[in-house]
């Protein structure tokens, strides 16, 4: 009798965090539909046109971005100068970053007043650095590189918390 009573606990116990588990990831899934109708309210704002290939000389016009099937929206500023990023390779990175929300949480590290120093990431670590990031690192080359992108939440810092980015980046490769 004690064992029956335990085991039909057990079964229990094991139903509800089954029932606890569908309803989050239920969740999460929603969450994901929701970031991403949040992307796609952003571009129809801003007016930007998503184009089906990457440009071959990578230029992009003002309101212009590509989107990595599963991945980041981006659009070339300017395409910089020298070699494309090589693994290990020391960038040092001004940025803007936004969320995309109507009323957006925005914050700058361009200049010398926004931070004393710029950002300096190994390119291809995540150490102080994203996925997103280091695609677009990919696309860019060593000197005086600029893009915007924005950067879903499955490719971003905090892969816990559905909220996709907007940044520009502006980069330069320190000679080795």
């Amino acid at each position: 009798m004690i064992k029956r009573l335990i085991y039909s606990s057990l079964i229990m116990a094991v139903l509800c965090l089954m029932m606890v588990s569908c309803a989050s990831s239920t969740s999460y899934s929603k969450e994901l539909e929701a970031e991403e109708n949040l992307i796609k309210a952003w571009i129809k704002r801003n007016h930007i046109t998503i184009l089906n290939e990457f440009p071959e000389d990578s230029l992009f016009k003002e309101n212009e971005m590509y989107h990595f099937s599963e991945g980041i929206y981006f659009q070339m500023l300017d395409t910089g100068r020298g070699e494309p990023m090589q693994e290990g390779d020391i960038i040092v990175l001004r940025y803007k970053s936004s969320t995309l929300d109507e009323n957006p949480i925005e914050e700058s590290y361009m200049t010398t007043e926004d931070r004393n120093y710029p950002n300096e990431i190994i390119y291809g670590s995540l150490t102080n650095s994203c996925k997103g990031w280091n695609d677009a690192f990919s696309l860019m080359k060593r000197d005086s590189s600029m893009a915007r992108i924005i950067v879903p939440s499955k490719l971003g810092f905090n892969d816990a918390v559905v909220i996709p980015f907007w940044y520009e980046l502006h980069i330069r490769v320190l000679p080795k």
